[in-house]
């Protein structure tokens, strides 16, 4: 007689709760604590309500584990963007400012949730407990690099890093009430313009103004020949060569501009990329982006790997990145692929944002592997 693996069975336990808790969150958002009921979640999530007292105790065991993996989920991201930000401190305030705003993160059902907790939490000292800890700790780490780039600046007489800290958690809250209430229609390009303008009023030695969403002043476009796409021959190696150094460099890579110029010097005289290179009116280097050939066994077509993309930052946000990008489809399309397959860092929301804006879907359905061999 065959014994099942406690393995799978842990698997499975583990998934079965992972739907519930989801499950939760839209039952949540869609009716509300008062109105919530077992009956509700597990209709949700396609499973019996005796499925669910399997998993957790009481619907009370489960709302806490809800509550606690959204804590989770968004001090992680917030920890994990500032890990990645470097030790400016001007970096990190931003990165925090935009893992606070991660489409992920605050998914409209997920607002809801947080609202509809916080409301309860007042004579509620669990979920008080939870919340305000987490409020506490994110408040702290505000307050720090508010006080940091106060005195990048040297303005500590001027200025009151605590009430800068307010002010910033303040503006995260009123974007957090507007996605509440606006939903899947919520502008986030102008809620990036909005709170890049206060950092850059508030602490102008720090940031700059950002150029107004949806306004085409400043676009560099292929149209009106301000820019310039083209397949880059190995006559633009000493201009593709800098821009990959210093794309490796964004990957925490030392400064190489040797290594850099003979990899991307092998790489076009063997053919074993294909290199599009941005170049404005006098003929200076913008940016560039490289792909890889490959193939696709279950469709038995080619697809291509794009692999790398950087945009010099005096320029970026104003077109450059589109420009290539749509370069490199209309090779792929040329060359018959299949698709092209990408990948960026979970806190690269500017890409993300780029990317999904043209028609590029994240994959959900498989896990990504890798084994180091170096």
């Amino acid at each position: 007689m065959d014994k099942k693996k406690p393995g799978i069975n842990r698997s499975i336990q583990a998934e079965r709760r992972r739907l519930l808790i989801d499950a939760t969150i839209s039952a949540i958002s869609e009716h509300g604590l008062p109105k919530l009921t077992l009956a509700k979640i597990a209709h949700i999530a396609g499973l019996s309500a005796g499925s669910v007292n399997f998993h957790f105790s009481s619907k009370e065991a489960l709302l806490l584990e809800t509550l606690t993996e959204l804590a989770q989920e968004f001090e992680q991201r917030i920890l994990l963007a500032l890990d990645s930000a470097g030790n400016n401190p001007a970096h990190r305030l931003l990165a925090m400012f935009e893992a606070s705003l991660d489409p992920e993160v605050t998914e409209p059902r997920k607002t809801a949730v947080w609202f509809a907790f916080a409301s309860e939490a007042r004579s509620r000292a669990d979920y008080q407990r939870i919340c305000g800890e987490q409020d506490k700790k994110i408040f702290a780490i505000t307050l720090q690099l508010c006080d940091e780039v106060i005195h990048l600046g040297n303005k500590q007489g001027q200025m009151n890093p605590r009430a800068m800290a307010n002010a910033v958690q303040g503006l995260i809250d009123e974007i957090w009430e507007e996605i509440l209430y606006a939903g899947d229609g919520y502008d986030r390009e102008d809620a990036h313009f909005m709170y890049r303008s206060f950092l850059a009023s508030v602490f102008p030695w720090a940031y700059e103004l950002p150029g107004k969403p949806g306004v085409d002043a400043g676009k560099l476009t292929t149209a009106d020949k301000s820019l310039r796409v083209i397949r880059a021959g190995k006559e633009h190696l000493s201009a593709v060569a800098p821009l990959f150094d210093l794309y490796r460099q964004f990957y925490q890579q030392a400064p190489d501009p040797r290594l850099a110029r003979k990899f991307i010097g092998d790489n076009i005289k063997g053919e074993r990329s294909v290199i599009f290179i941005a170049l404005d009116h006098d003929g200076r280097p913008l940016g560039f982006t490289q792909l890889y050939p490959g193939w696709c066994s279950v469709s038995t077509s080619p697809i291509w790997t794009l692999y790398d993309l950087f945009v010099d930052p005096q320029v970026r946000q104003r077109g450059v990145g589109r420009s290539l990008m749509e370069a490199a489809k209309e090779m792929a399309r040329k060359s018959k692929a299949s698709r092209i397959d990408l990948e960026t860092a979970i806190d690269n929301y500017n890409a993300q944002a780029l990317y999904e804006g043209l028609g590029y879907e994240r994959e959900v359905e498989f896990y990504k592997y890798s084994l180091d061999l170096s």
